[in-house]
């Protein structure tokens, strides 16, 4: 009998602790909130080449909005910072995945209005501008029916690119690896979009389903340099 209660009680025992580890891995609800944005600072923070600004600034945003963000925000995954202070033959998209704690890297083509070239001058929001807007933005789910096939479309969080729906600027591909390779090659720098994240087919590919659903997306740009 007593060898019986012993089996008995040891599953229960390795439950229990498993439960209390669980629960350290992920926080009760009202807790949610910060360890997404500690768990971004701690991951972002690895890779030197994210500007420490670019860190402190979405950090900032996320704490100061948290009770309009909390609803925006559904997929809290990933975070991407797009570096518009680097050039554009730079892998300057920064995919942050805040629970696996990786970084992934890609090049995105920035607005023609924000620089005839390699290097991004300015952004902006304005409607014709053909610029990149500044600031953050949260990526939507898919339109199939863009003039690229398929694209995601992104809403502006901010006063400064509250039209960005309303411009059409969506995450979407366009060139193809190679294709992007031989502009770079007679250009010297890569293509250029009217204001949307432009990546080439082979990464918007990899990245749609990890980014689309309402994850945050920060077009860092020199204006926001301190």
């Amino acid at each position: 009998m007593f060898k019986k209660v012993i089996r008995f009680l040891i599953p229960v025992v390795v439950v229990i602790s498993g439960s209390t580890a669980v629960a350290g891995l992920f926080p009760d609800k009202e807790d949610r909130w910060n360890f997404y944005v500690k768990r971004f600072q701690q991951v972002a923070s690895r890779e030197s080449d994210i500007p420490d600004v670019a860190i402190e600034r979405t950090v900032e945003f996320l704490q100061a909005n948290r009770t309009r963000l909390e609803k925006l925000i559904n997929n809290r995954s990933v975070v991407v910072i797009n570096d518009f202070t680097q050039d554009s033959n730079r892998e300057r998209m920064f995919v942050v995945y805040v629970y696996l704690g990786k970084v992934e890297r890609y090049k995105v083509a920035h607005g023609i209005g924000s620089g005839e070239g390699p290097h991004v001058y300015q952004c902006s929001g304005a409607s014709g501008s053909k610029a990149t807007p500044p600031g953050f933005l949260v990526v939507q789910n898919e339109n199939r029916n863009s003039s690229f096939g398929s694209a995601l479309y992104m809403d502006g969080l901010e006063p400064r690119n509250i039209s960005s729906r309303a411009r059409a600027v969506v995450f979407h591909p366009n060139k193809t690896a190679s294709e992007r390779a031989l502009i770079q090659r007679k250009w010297g720098f890569i293509d250029l979009s009217e204001g949307c994240a432009q990546l080439t087919r082979e990464d918007y590919a990899k990245l749609k389903s990890r980014v689309q659903g309402g994850s945050l997306l920060y077009n860092f740009c020199p204006e926001d340099k301190r």
